[in-house]
């Protein structure tokens, strides 16, 4: 009984660390936020989302095919609350509480301690990371929950075989639910069954197939979707992010086999050295290491202030650094709880989606594989230093476990002063503040105006008068259609199409003389598109004064 309340309080504690606020904290909105939220609202309206696409495997969105379950997901928030930023945000929040308890039964169930479970489910809610992608509508946080629960689900479905259809349903929308959580699902998943059906006799296999037919042909269809949609334009979208794709197209191979040529090294022989197989092995190898940086858990953290995180700050507690090397020390010795090695195991697996991805540093949304298991592992290490101190005396017991809460009680509050008063200023820009603002004075003045013009600068622009604006369904679907020139004019994304039309909303590149000449035009754009000393009608300030965007008047160029 004591347990349970003890549960209960923690998820009442994730639940409300991750939903009060979630509209403001993080700053802005960013535009994955807005088209994932929108695609809900069209989907909702029409089933169909922006592009027309019924009930869509794969989202077009801008051009970056992103996976559609955070959409699906949004659909009953947006028709409670509406279009809105809560409404968008409030599933992350959800699943990332939801998370917490998967992981306490996930760990429950795989080493027996309720202890270790309990102190598990504690550490992810307080995790400042898992709060971070939590509050935002981040497609990356949805795995933190699937795949707990697709492992206890599994665990539990050994006796039970119809939990084994809830296991992989869990593994099969973790599918479709970040483009890195696929990779690590198709390597997780296998070693489950491997590790449980090993050395299994030919007889034991045919009655496990029996016994889990149906749960077999549930992934099975997951794996066809899966390869399905790779024709939909999600196997472009996975390519492009990889190190297979570099941007420079090989060019610094060439450049450094050439280099080597011009010092008198035959050609044949600086191919050796010098080519795509070297390339590919040395970036997997240097970005797998960088995810396992003790630096990038305890101290530098993330590399970008996206997704509502904070660079310069370890993704995990400082004081963590003792209970994850203790919960490895134990490990390495072979000395672990029993039932625990799935988690290490996890974790070295994790990086691999990570690393086969393309740009440097700690990205906190593509590690989002790595958690739970890298909280878990604190736990264990915290429960380890319990058991070797050897507590006798239900008073030291009771200390113990009262300076671990009180110090990540600290902690959080360090985290958390950081994330409101700090961070928001810094990652205004990254986190794409202002756009809101922009749309709402447009709304003011639109009716003066024949034109209004967005600049391309303003990234993904339609997206905002879309969301903003809730602009039918109907409508964007109809404009759509034109917009696919992007695809035809061989561009990537559709922001980089110029002159692309929603009603009196144009989007391009803004030319001053060219639209002075149209007469009533409003135009929005970036300060430096308009010259020094230029007075516009409207300044969208970041949250530190610093001028965003301008909203000026054709006629005043």
């Amino acid at each position: 009984m004591k347990n349970n309340i003890i549960l209960v309080l923690i998820i009442t504690l994730a639940l409300l660390v991750r939903v009060i606020g979630i509209s403001n904290y993080p700053t802005g909105f960013t535009q994955d936020e807005a088209g994932l939220g929108y695609e809900a609202y069209s989907i909702l309206q029409t089933g169909k989302d922006s592009w027309g696409v019924t009930m869509p495997l794969v989202l077009r969105s801008f051009g970056d095919f992103k996976m559609p379950i955070y959409s699906y997901l949004a659909i009953p928030g947006i028709a409670i609350f509406g279009l809105n930023e809560f409404a968008v945000r409030l599933p992350g929040a959800l699943f990332g509480t939801l998370a917490v308890l998967a992981t306490y039964l996930m760990v429950l169930k795989l080493c027996k301690k309720r202890l270790v479970a309990i102190i598990s489910a504690f550490v992810l809610a307080l995790s400042p990371w898992h709060i971070s992608l939590s509050r935002g509508a981040f497609e990356a946080n949805l795995t933190t929950f699937f795949i707990p629960l697709g492992i206890w689900a599994f665990y539990v479905g050994l006796k039970k075989p119809r939990w084994m259809i809830l296991s992989t349903l869990a593994f099969g929308l973790n599918l479709f639910s970040y483009h890195s959580a696929r990779i690590f699902t198709l390597l997780i998943f296998p070693v489950l069954i491997i590790a449980t059906f090993k050395g299994t006799a030919l007889q034991g296999m045919k009655i496990s197939f029996s016994r889990y037919s149906i749960s077999i042909i549930v992934i099975l269809t997951f794996i066809a979707l899966l390869v399905y949609s790779m024709f939909l334009g999600a196997g472009k979208r996975g390519l492009d992010l990889t190190i297979l794709n570099p941007t420079d197209k090989w060019q610094v191979v060439s450049d450094r086999r050439y280099e080597a040529v011009l010092q008198n090294l035959p050609d044949n022989i600086a191919r050796i050295f010098s080519n795509k197989g070297t390339y590919l092995i040395y970036q997997f190898t240097n970005n797998y290491l960088t995810y396992l940086s003790p630096a990038s858990f305890f101290t530098q953290g993330v590399s970008g202030w996206d997704y509502g995180m904070t660079p310069g700050r370890g993704v995990l507690y400082l004081i963590e650094l003792i209970s994850v090397f203790t919960g490895f020390y134990f490990f390495i010795r072979g000395k672990n709880i029993k039932g625990t090695n799935i988690f290490f195991i996890w974790f070295f697996l994790s990086p691999i989606a990570t690393a086969l991805s393309k740009g440097g540093g700690f990205v906190g949304t593509r590690a989002a594989v790595m958690m739970p298991s890298i909280q878990i592992i604190s736990a264990l290490g915290i429960y380890l230093i319990y058991k070797k101190l050897k507590f006798n005396v239900n008073n030291y017991k009771i200390t113990y476990f009262l300076l671990i809460f009180i110090i990540f009680i600290a902690s959080f509050t360090f985290f958390i002063e950081n994330y409101l008063y700090h961070a928001p200023a810094k990652a205004a820009a990254s986190m794409q503040y202002g756009r809101k603002q922009m749309i709402e004075y447009i709304n003011q003045v639109e009716g003066e105006y024949d034109e209004i013009f967005i600049s391309r600068t303003v990234s993904a622009p339609n997206i905002w008068v879309q969301f903003y604006k809730k602009i039918n369904p109907k409508t964007v679907q109809l404009a759509s259609k034109e917009w696919l020139q992007y695809e035809h004019s061989g561009f990537g994304y559709l922001d980089q199409l110029d002159g692309y039309r929603l009603g009196k909303y144009t989007f391009g590149s803004i030319d001053r003389n060219s639209l002075k000449e149209k007469g009533k035009v409003l135009v929005v754009g970036k300060p430096e598109e308009f010259g020094e000393n230029f007075k516009p009608l409207e300044v969208i300030l970041y949250p530190d004064n610093k001028p965003a965007f301008y909203i000026a008047d054709a006629r005043d160029f």
